[in-house]
């Protein structure tokens, strides 16, 4: 496949990484503002589904989209690459604030078992993967590529002197 051909791919790629990420986001926030009022949280098995399946819809498309990545030529898009940038970075504080709640406030109190363990180590990852591909694709944004960008080239200086 040639870049123009993968490029609607590899972008709706990225688009489902955000929906699984924005699927968990929602069904984990009730969650997370249950543990931050020190309540115990029980989840339903509703809950878990819907949170594997986002985290399965967000790895899958970032091995996806990984693969992808590097037959596409990016346009320089220097406020797409900051936003990128700056998503990239605030979607894994989300994650990191679940995480470290649960097991820092509510480890004792909780009944943590070894599939909410998994559970919160697979969104870890998964976050951690979403945020290192939107990095990348920010920076790639922000980077000028020319078409001779490998061959070094020296202009002379006119000095004025014969």
């Amino acid at each position: 496949m040639n870049s123009s051909a993968t490029k609607p791919f590899f972008w709706c790629a990225i688009i489902a990484q955000v929906a699984g990420a924005q699927l968990f986001f929602w069904d984990a926030l009730p969650d997370y503002r249950e543990l931050t009022a020190g309540d115990i949280v029980v989840g339903t098995p509703k809950d878990f589904a819907i949170a594997v399946f986002g985290l399965v819809i967000m790895q899958s498309a970032y091995w996806y989209s990984r693969r992808l990545q590097p037959q596409v030529r990016f346009s320089r898009r220097v406020l797409l690459g900051h936003v990128l940038l700056c998503v990239s970075e605030v979607s894994f504080f989300f994650v990191s604030a679940l995480a470290t709640v649960a097991m820092f406030d509510h480890w004792r109190r909780s009944q943590f078992v070894f599939w909410k363990l998994m559970l919160l180590g697979s969104a870890i990852f998964a976050f951690f993967c979403y945020k290192s591909q939107l990095a990348s694709v920010g920076g790639a944004l922000l980077e000028e590529q020319h078409e001779h960008a490998n061959k070094a080239t020296i202009e002379p200086k006119q000095t004025g002197k014969p």
